[in-house]
């Protein structure tokens, strides 16, 4: 069994969590298993500023300023408004269909703590997945003629015109597929059985470690992994 963690696109401290992964995974160590989930549906689907608990972000965001390791650029500031992240939790599911999970973990994310964008709506939701399933391009690019076909890369997704534009979630915000509203509803379930804190990170031996603990799991995975060239890792995996 791999590691496995929980996080939420609007929880300061699951974006550190994120960034972790990532560079476990850079590290060549791998074994870990994203798994997004609400920590709070109550929340507003129109948004909620943050400045209404302005004193909040304030510790939390100087609590991951402290936690940061070198080179881990943690936000200083919280987005304008704090989104309801069930269309976002949708998308990730859903991307994990079309092999695109990781990147669209990473471009939520970017969206909501480096951009300050509101992901509320699922037409918000939808413009970041066509973002990475339909990257613009120059006019020439995808200009059509009788000899010359339009340049869509329809292996990047699992089927259909539809997905490719992002149209992942549905208009009310749900996942597109049953599929994909199974793994919203597991994740959930087994998150909630164990703890109702994010992130949440679960050992291979099935202990759970929430919040600054799983953060802490994730540095020690960092700490046991030296970097390795991308040279190292092909030959690795070739072995």
């Amino acid at each position: 069994m791999s590691y496995v963690v929980y996080g939420d696109f609007n929880c300061p401290y699951s974006y550190l969590a994120s960034l972790r992964v990532d560079e476990v995974v850079r590290r060549g160590a791998g074994g870990i298993e994203w798994r997004a989930v609400e920590h709070d549906p109550r929340l507003a689907v129109t948004g909620t500023p943050s400045a209404v608990a302005k004193d909040e972000w304030a510790r939390e965001l100087g609590e991951i300023g402290d936690l940061a390791r070198p080179g881990e650029r943690v936000p200083d500031a919280p987005p304008p408004v704090v989104s309801n992240t069930g269309s976002a939790v949708a998308a990730y599911a859903e991307a994990l269909t079309d092999g695109l999970g990781d990147e669209v973990r990473r471009a939520i994310f970017r969206a909501v703590w480096v951009e300050g964008r509101h992901v509320s709506s699922p037409y918000e939701v939808r413009r970041i997945v066509a973002e990475i399933m339909y990257p613009r391009a120059s006019a020439d690019v995808h200009r059509y003629g009788p000899d010359l076909a339009m340049a869509v890369d329809a292996g990047r997704v699992a089927a259909g015109t539809e997905r490719r534009f992002g149209a992942t979630v549905s208009v009310l915000g749900g996942p597109l597929t049953v599929m994909g509203q199974r793994r919203v509803e597991r994740w959930r379930a087994e998150w909630r059985s164990s703890t109702q804190v994010v992130p949440a990170v679960v050992s291979p031996d099935g202990s759970v470690l929430p919040g600054l603990a799983g953060l802490a799991r994730l540095a020690e995975l960092l700490d046991g992994s030296p970097p390795i060239a991308a040279a190292d890792r092909e030959l690795a995996e070739a072995a």
